[in-house]
């Protein structure tokens, strides 16, 4: 079974070793890499796909809406165990936009493009001779071999990138805004849609004659592709956008955000030993189930915080809510700490409680 988490930039390599119990990882590596091809790696069963945005927003609410829905680079999915969203990722943007104030009196369009390159692994790990020697050596136990390589390893990644701009557009003639805002929409959907496949008509010359008597104001968010394009107009917006698709094709898939993950008792004879014995995966079944509790409150404060940062939200009890989701946050943290001390307590009727919290949360096997 393959573990996904968010990938942090942390040192993440093929074969790291990682302290599931802790969500640490270590320095050592257990797994064989001589002879190891990045090209022999990639995962042909997991084939890339993009999703592509493009739309008006009416006020900071809607901003902080759209913005909540980009926390993952593969897309909104239900926040089950298992899944991954990209917090860090999605707090980058939101910082990234707080500033963005809605002015009635002008257009705003919001372009959101999130790509999920495909995926790289090691298609049949096996342990390196020196792990399996230390294995075998009776000086060493189990818990020894925990420390030094933890209890998964690294196997893979999944790459991907975004690219995210908001756009603002002051026109001078007032009366015919509403008029002009449906065919710029359509203009400019026309022709982002064609990137990528050849737009197939001279925009740049249209360009000119729909964004006459304009002012544009343009904020880009971009990963995953550097392009150092200055952004000020819209031509630019089209260049710069047609640049990062056409860099992101040369890459090949964007960086890594997601890390995959595999347990060592998968390239072990489990008669003869398990590097977690039934307790401990009993322990970390129910650790992983209280994270995914926890994942579930952190995208809920970023969705309040987000309806806070950019307004336009009739409810007065926000700041509440997220005091309340961080305390909730901070005592599963706490006890998922102190079972790291104490094991026994996974089985106590705190566990539960924090069951309770969320009922779309379920135990996973």
């Amino acid at each position: 079974m393959t573990i996904e988490r968010e990938y942090r930039n942390q040192g993440e390599r093929l074969g790291s070793g990682f302290d599931s119990f802790k969500e640490i990882l270590l320095p050592n590596s257990a797994i064989d890499l001589d002879n190891i091809n990045r090209d022999e790696l990639i995962d042909k069963n997991f084939l890339p796909k993009d999703t592509f945005v493009f739309q008006q927003i009416e006020d900071e609410q809607a901003l902080g809406n759209m913005l909540n829905t980009s926390i993952s680079v593969s897309g909104i999915t239900p926040i089950l165990v298992g899944h991954c969203p990209c917090l860090l990722q999605g707090e980058a943007k939101a910082q990234y936009f707080k500033k963005s104030n809605i002015n009635q009196n002008s257009i705003y369009l919001f372009l959101d493009y999130q790509f999920t390159g495909g995926s790289y692994r090691i298609k049949k790990p096996k342990l390196s001779q020196e792990a399996i020697e230390f294995l075998h050596d009776k000086r060493h136990n189990l818990h020894e071999f925990r420390r030094i390589y933890g209890d998964e390893f690294i196997v893979g990644f999944r790459t991907g990138s975004e690219y995210t701009a908001l756009i603002e557009i002051e026109s001078a003639e007032k009366s015919k805004q509403e008029q002009n805002a449906f065919a710029i929409i359509s203009f400019l959907q026309s022709i982002f849609a064609g990137i990528g496949g050849g737009v197939g008509f001279n925009w740049e010359g249209e360009t000119k004659e729909y964004f006459k008597n304009t002012k544009t104001t343009i904020s880009c968010f971009r990963r995953g592709v550097s392009v150092g394009n200055t952004v000020f107009t819209i031509e630019q917006l089209i260049k710069d956008f047609t640049d990062f698709q056409d860099k992101l094709k040369q890459q090949g898939g964007g960086v890594e955000y997601i890390s995959l993950f595999a347990d060592y008792d998968q390239l072990i004879d489990t008669r003869n030993y398990r590097i977690l014995s039934p307790e401990l995966i009993e322990l970390k079944r129910k650790l992983k189930t209280l994270r995914a509790i926890k994942t579930q409150k952190q995208i809920k404060i970023l969705a309040c915080e987000n309806q806070l940062r950019f307004g336009g939200s009739n409810s007065s009890d926000l700041p509440q809510q997220i005091i309340e989701l961080e305390d909730s946050v901070s005592k599963i943290q706490d006890f998922i700490r102190r079972c790291e001390i104490e094991p026994e307590l996974i089985s106590s009727r705190e566990y539960i409680a924090f069951l309770k919290t969320d009922r779309k949360i379920t135990e996973s096997d």
